[in-house]
């Protein structure tokens, strides 16, 4: 029987070799999670970029510099800008009055995709077990930086630390804020705060599915703009970081369309999500929208949901 022992040990622990593996191997993708807790809301095609192609493959920093031309970060939008700092920022062609969702109304040159993007390449959402390995906190930005290989007094490192400053700032009076770093956090965070798997997610398609033609065009709004039934939704926008980081948050008094446009320069069709904000009087009178499109606070402010921008918002009112 002290014979047998030892060699009991050794199948023990082979046995535990094996259930490890056959654990890790068994280990729910991001997308799987993604399918179990949303069962009847499918993942876009805008958001398929942002997916990791293998996981087996080590992440590789992407320079986002092309991608600080899309996003008008939380700083901007909560403390105010000017002008001259949004030269060049096409993010800020999505906005729009909310009279101009009447049908025969045009958008300014707006590139739902984003060409730049399409060759340099959009950052990936990494699997939670992955990205929970990874700081991401101000106080951590040492480290952080050095994990990416970044010299601390270059233009990147300035991105990541101002990336993290915006997702450290206090939320809007009325909402919630989170940076979600995996696809499961930004799936977990939007079915928390609505209360409800049931969503539809706001983005945009192409009807004649020409994702592939990624241009800038004009495009008219047609009739059949869909006011969606709940006032309630979770919005995410990308942030510039090393990997898909998206900033989600409650916006308050909000509300939500499925927009039918059609392009002047070619006659593409594309269904496009808009958010509408009701009650700006809070807002900042330096804020983008306001100095873009000429308004005070207190005019409702409405954008297009282009490319890294998305919102869930419950299939039933609320």
């Amino acid at each position: 029987m002290a014979n047998f022992f030892p060699f009991f040990l050794l199948f023990l622990s082979a046995l535990m070799l094996v259930g490890a593996s056959s654990s890790k191997s068994m280990e729910m993708s991001s997308v799987g999670y993604w399918n179990k807790l949303l069962p009847r809301t499918p993942i876009p095609t805008s958001l398929h970029a942002f997916l990791p192609k293998d996981i087996d493959v080590p992440f590789q920093w992407k320079n986002v510099d092309n991608m600080l031309v899309y996003c008008i970060t939380y700083h901007r939008y909560k403390l105010g800008t000017t002008l001259d700092q949004l030269k060049g920022d096409r993010e800020t062609n999505f906005l729009f009055l909310e009279e101009n969702l009447k049908p025969g109304s045009k958008t300014k040159k707006v590139d739902f995709v984003k060409k730049v993007q399409e060759t340099s390449g959009w950052p990936t959402l990494l699997p939670r077990r992955e990205a929970q390995g990874i700081p991401f906190s101000s106080s951590k930005l040492a480290d952080i930086l050095k994990r990416f290989s970044l010299d601390p007094n270059s233009a990147d490192a300035s991105i990541v630390k101002h990336t993290l400053e915006d997702c450290e700032m206090e939320a809007n009076k009325g909402e919630t804020r989170y940076c979600a770093t995996s696809l499961e956090s930004v799936v977990d965070f939007a079915v928390s705060q609505l209360k409800t798997n049931d969503l539809q997610l706001l983005t945009y398609s192409f009807v004649n599915k020409e994702e592939r033609d990624p241009k800038s065009r004009v495009y008219t709004v047609q009739p059949g703009v869909v006011e969606l039934p709940s006032a309630q939704a979770v919005v995410c926008h990308i942030e510039s970081y090393p990997y898909a980081v998206f900033h989600c948050h409650t916006p308050v008094k909000s509300k939500y369309y499925v927009v039918p446009l059609v392009a002047e320069e070619d006659g593409s069709r594309m269904s496009a999500g808009a958010t509408c904000h009701t009650d700006t009087s809070s807002w900042n009178p330096n804020h983008p929208s306001m100095l873009v499109l000429g308004i005070k606070p207190g005019t409702p402010v409405c954008h297009f949901l282009s490319h890294g921008h998305f919102a869930f918002v419950p299939n039933s009112a609320s």
